[in-house]
């Protein structure tokens, strides 16, 4: 088979290996489809450091069942499947224990069936305590955000306030739930929130993009005993908060990633069956689609061109 090899910062090389072999309760996936994710291009740009290569990235397949163990049960031949695995999606071929395999109805489109970026919005959205009637502040429009969004207009959210620095990803944010939007790059954004809000502060705020400035307008308009959503990915370790702030308006403040397993499996299923009845839209999201060996591009584009409308780049091997 052929899989992506990280060699070295912003070098993937794509080599020929043997098809895995499968143990009696695993699956064997032919990869239709892989996300890029944002966690996956900070490693090959080196924002995160590697010292151990090769590395075998790739976590957000969707393919068709090549093989089964023999004592696999929940799947067969044929079936279309996304699965959790922690890296090696950016292949032609990727094996997984059967519990971590989710099928997926054949008339969803590979690319836009990535159950792991679903379950992070719907196990990001549970743990939001997003309450019927709340006024919601979402920051950060891109591809997470978008789904963060579309799970806070199933929550019950009364109001959402979408900011961002992009028009187009605005008006998409629009298009998916958002009623109020502000580009904060233009326009005011706390002074905005505030007057939308009356003063108060939103109920809760999803910080959606992993950078400091998001964070500290968060914190800015969120009101007194909210919440504060930590949605988006903050690489380094190290961020400075106003912890007087959150001291003072006595904030909840909710990490809201899941490391499990079993919880990111769960996810996958409640998104999956959102997404196949239509509650939950790919449109406008999956932007981007490279075959394997033009893998540079599509990191390249994801982190340093950023074409015009792009939102989502995904390997289709």
């Amino acid at each position: 088979m052929r899989i992506a090899a990280l060699r070295g910062v912003k070098n993937f090389v794509i080599e020929s290996q043997p098809i895995p072999k499968l143990g009696s309760n695993e699956v064997l996936v032919r990869v239709k489809a892989c996300g890029v994710c944002t966690s996956d291009t900070y490693t090959w740009s080196g924002k995160i450091e590697v010292t151990d290569f090769p590395r075998y990235i790739g976590h957000e397949p969707s393919g068709v069942v090549e093989r089964i163990g023999e004592c696999v049960t929940s799947v067969n031949v044929n079936d279309h499947v996304t699965v959790w695995t922690e890296g090696g999606g950016y292949a032609e071929y990727v094996k997984v224990p059967e519990d971590y395999v989710v099928k997926i109805p054949k008339e969803l489109r590979f690319e836009e069936a990535l159950g792991e970026p679903i379950a992070c919005m719907v196990n990001g959205v549970r743990r939001s305590r997003i309450k019927l009637g709340d006024t919601v502040v979402v920051i950060g429009c891109g591809f997470m955000g978008s789904l963060f969004i579309q799970g806070t207009v199933l929550r019950g959210a009364s109001k959402i306030v979408a900011i961002d620095l992009l028009d187009e990803r605005l008006e998409l944010a629009r298009k998916l739930g958002a009623d109020i939007t502000i580009n904060s790059g233009e326009e005011d954004a706390v002074k905005m929130v505030m007057e939308i809000t009356g003063g108060k502060g939103a109920d809760v705020v999803v910080e959606a993009t992993g950078e400091q400035r998001p964070l500290d307008i968060a914190t800015e308009v969120v009101k007194i005993r909210g919440t504060l959503v930590v949605f988006g990915y903050h690489v380094g370790g190290r961020r400075s908060v106003d912890m007087a702030s959150w001291n003072w308006k006595g904030l909840d403040i909710v990490s809201a990633h899941e490391r499990d397993p079993k919880i990111y499996v769960e996810g996958m299923r409640a998104g999956i069956a959102l997404l196949s009845k239509g509650r939950l839209k790919m449109n406008g999201l999956i932007t981007h689609l490279y075959p394997l060996d033009q893998i540079n591009d599509a990191f390249m584009d994801a982190t340093e061109h950023r074409p015009r409308g792009f939102m989502k780049a995904v390997i289709t091997p």
